[in-house]
């Protein structure tokens, strides 16, 4: 019988909850047993020896104050004589008789070896023959105390100490007691002979606690061996069933790699997988997909020139538009104020540097409605007409014109290495040097309009490099806000902007101009500190001599 993938994970794991399961019962079990031990240890045997050391030393406080050494010993024997309690009485219940239930109790119904019960009997029974018997009687033979001793009928311990102790209390206090008086020897030889019992207790109770905590540290030991054992077969049996797991699922793995290497554009990948379950049945319709995916592949790869095409069009028509909408009609007014201007300079004295200012500014706003016009009349970007170019030279004409806008921006302007072919610059290069002013014009705008948010000192830094393959790298850098994530992926498409009114179209042609080019144009940032962006423009070599 062939099982599916599910039965198998299903019994797999089920194996293995069985065997974490016993592991868990018997580890309970044990500790179940451990825990009853301790128990017995700790809440019976260990507080009745604590109890029986505490009568112990309120014993021996009392012995001491039957010296009478003291003024004030009287009155502190008639506060501690009543709360010894050793025997019951009609002041309440007395140690020994506690003692004794209890450990009859604990001998019947605790957790103990039949050795520790039968111990636990016989110190109850000797704590009963004591109370019952005639120990204290004996120890104060010889004594005249006509009250408390009776010849023809010696009293039990219990009423002995009991008569004793009223008699004791009575002379304390109608201050009569003295240290000679038969009273005073009296209650001396028998607290002496109480201590000495409650110390037999003790020792006696010694032992099976001993004895209790010794199979209790064996019981532990075998414990964890034994939990040790099953948990090492369950963590065996684990181990298998993960393998078998891996072996049932590495189809899957497969099928994954496949996916995977479809998604990259391997459409001519199969995958082999020979199961007859439903992961075999997997295969065969991923395989079928893939087939399908090829074709549909051949079939979009014919319209992709076509679509990308059109794309380009429509890109460059709504950029056109909005050019027209935000340049073409300053640029007018920009140029004939400036024809005007240039008619009233015969007045002045010197219209030399005037006049040459007025000229670069109307060839700027002739070469801007040139493109603005080149944009209307093909509704895309200009082919380039590549012509030996000096990059150092233009860059240098170019930060010249950028001069006024970088001083008005409180910005300091750093160059690196941009210098002309004449000065041992890069040499030039086959390109279109009106669109490569504009591409520049756009990133450094558009570094100036960033500076222009952040405090000062602010640097706008320009840098040329001859990379090793004779193309030329142009990298503009400010030390600005950086680059907001929601548009860094985004950065050189159409419309696509992180200024508040800003169009989005610098950049998007930037890149076209650089595309055209067979460059590139990319952005990092940040920089340093979380700040900072820089756009990288590259040109491809070889440069021409």
């Amino acid at each position: 019988m062939r099982l599916s993938v599910a039965t198998k994970i299903f019994l797999g794991f089920a194996v293995v909850i069985v065997a974490f399961g016993a592991t868990s019962a018997f580890t309970l079990y044990r500790m179940s047993a451990l825990r009853a031990s301790v128990t017995v240890l700790w809440k019976e045997l260990m507080p009745m020896s604590n109890q029986l050391r505490g009568l112990s030393r309120q014993l021996k406080s009392a012995e001491e104050l039957l010296s009478l050494d003291r003024n004030n010993d009287p009155q502190w024997l008639q506060q501690m004589l009543p709360e010894l309690k050793p025997f019951s009485s009609s002041r309440g219940p007395g140690m020994f008789d506690v003692m004794a239930e209890r450990l009859d109790q604990l001998a019947i119904q605790g957790d103990v070896a039949d050795q520790d019960a039968t111990e636990l009997h016989t110190i109850a029974t000797r704590f009963r023959k004591f109370a019952t018997g005639s120990a204290l009687t004996e120890a104060v033979a010889g004594l005249d105390l006509p009250e408390v001793l009776t010849p023809e009928a010696p009293p039990p311990s219990s009423e002995l100490y009991d008569r004793l102790v009223r008699k004791t209390l009575k002379k304390a206090s109608s201050g009569e007691l003295r240290k000679d008086s038969p009273e005073t020897r009296a209650t001396l030889r028998v607290i002496q002979r109480l201590n000495r019992e409650v110390n037999d207790g003790i020792r006696a109770l010694t032992n099976p606690i001993q004895a209790i905590d010794r199979r209790t540290e064996e019981n532990e030991r075998e414990a964890t061996v034994g939990v040790i054992i099953i948990a090492s077969a369950a963590l065996l049996v684990s181990i298998v069933m993960l393998i078998i797991a891996q072996l049932t699922l590495a189809p899957i793995r497969r099928l994954g790699e496949g996916a995977r290497r479809i998604a990259a554009g391997d459409y001519a990948h199969r995958v082999d997988v020979k199961s007859g379950d439903e992961i075999g049945l997997l295969a065969v319709e991923f395989n079928t997909m893939a087939a399908a995916l090829e074709e549909r592949d051949r079939a979009l790869s014919d319209k992709q020139t076509e679509l990308l095409r059109n794309e380009r069009l429509a890109v460059i028509g709504r950029l056109a538009a909005q050019i027209t909408h935000e340049v073409r009609n300053p640029l007018s007014s920009i140029g004939l104020n400036a024809e005007l201007l240039e008619d009233e300079l015969d007045l002045l004295p010197d219209p030399g540097p005037s006049r040459r200012s007025l000229r670069a500014i109307a060839g700027e706003v002739q070469r801007l409605k040139a493109i603005t016009e080149e944009y209307l009349q093909f509704a895309r970007l200009p082919r380039p007409e590549r012509t030996p170019t000096d990059i150092g030279a233009l860059i240098v004409q170019f930060l010249s014109f950028l001069e006024r806008e970088v001083a008005e921006a409180k910005v300091k302007l750093l160059v690196e290495n941009v210098r002309g072919a004449l000065d041992g610059g890069p040499r030039p290069v086959l390109a279109d040097a009106g669109q490569l002013r504009q591409s520049l014009l756009n990133v450094a705008r558009n570094a100036l309009e960033a500076l222009r948010t952040v405090p000062e000192p602010r640097t706008l830094t320009i840098g040329l490099e001859e990379r090793a393959d004779g193309g030329i790298a142009i990298r503009i850098a400010d030390d600005g806000p950086g680059i907001g994530p929601e548009v860094r992926d985004r950065l050189f498409e159409p419309f696509v902007t992180g200024k508040p009114h800003g169009t989005g179209l610098g950049l998007a042609l930037v890149r076209e101009i650089m595309d055209e080019h067979g460059g590139t144009a990319t952005a990092e940032s940040p920089l340093a500190d979380g700040r900072g962006t820089a756009i990288v423009l590259t040109l491809p070599g070889p440069a021409v001599g």
